[in-house]
């Protein structure tokens, strides 16, 4: 059985969280569409985690494991399929030679300039709805909501 909300209840889910929430979900979704649309079909899966988290610089895949939150395993899967798809490559890790670290390829690298891109446009479209003043603004509060 379905349980509704009523209004009582409506107001347990009416907080800031959600807000929050909400204004992240609109950002991460428009930048993952304009990726797919832009030919990073992988962005619009479950993959582009691995993008949230690695480093342009590249990263071990150990510490991509304690970023994401991910088991090994989910993460081993998701490298394999970006792996196939030539996005990224596992390489030696010169400072722990039994360990690998994961880089992007070109492919993968174009892939992070056009995200930049996109994230710049996203901004730019928040400074001209909010103004400058109101998203230097927002920038400071969320930092201070972070600390």
């Amino acid at each position: 059985m379905v349980k509704f909300i009523d209004d009582r209840e409506a107001s347990l889910v009416d907080h800031v969280g959600v807000a929050l929430w909400r204004a992240a979900m609109a950002w991460k979704e428009r930048l993952h569409s304009e990726m797919v649309r832009r030919g990073h079909a992988w962005y619009g899966d479950a993959r582009s985690v691995i993008a949230m988290h690695l480093d342009p610089r590249g990263l071990s895949q150990s510490e991509l494991v304690a970023r994401t939150g991910l088991t090994k395993q989910a993460v081993q899967q998701l490298l394999d399929g970006l792996e196939a798809e030539g996005i990224i490559e596992r390489v030696t890790n010169e400072l722990d030679r039994r360990s690998k670290r994961v880089v992007y390829t070109a492919k993968g690298q174009a892939s992070v300039r056009d995200a930049l891109a996109i994230k710049r446009a996203i901004e730019a479209e928040y400074r001209e709805r909010l103004g400058e003043r109101t998203l230097e603004s927002l920038r400071k509060t969320l930092a201070k909501l972070r600390e």
